[in-house]
């Protein structure tokens, strides 16, 4: 049904009945024509290009072992970052002491 063809049933269900009743009827009728409303086999196949469940739950996998790798990443930094800063901290206190005469 065109567009033409449906306001004009639109307008003829209106004179003839109350306005609810038309926009009901309208609503009973696809606006589209039939052809080009889409069946279930098609949503089916292009949704079955897109991740499925199972795809999601690899990817959340993957996600959780990356964060794991990221908490062990932050603590082996943090001990590094320690162990420099006591490594350079001694020195300092070494050449320090050597200046005041304390060692040498």
């Amino acid at each position: 049904m065109s567009e033409q063809d449906r306001s004009r049933l639109y307008a003829w269900l209106r004179e003839h009945a109350d306005e609810p009743i038309a926009e009901y009827m309208m609503s009973c009728l696809p606006a589209a024509p039939q052809p080009d409303l889409v069946t279930k086999d098609f949503l089916t196949s292009e949704l079955s290009r897109f991740a499925t469940k199972e795809d999601l739950a690899a990817v959340d996998a993957k996600v959780d072992v990356l964060v794991a790798q990221r908490a062990e990443d932050r603590v082996a930094g943090r001990v590094r970052h320690y162990w420099l800063a006591g490594i350079g901290l001694s020195a300092l206190v070494s050449i320090w002491l050597d200046a005041a005469g304390v060692i040498g």
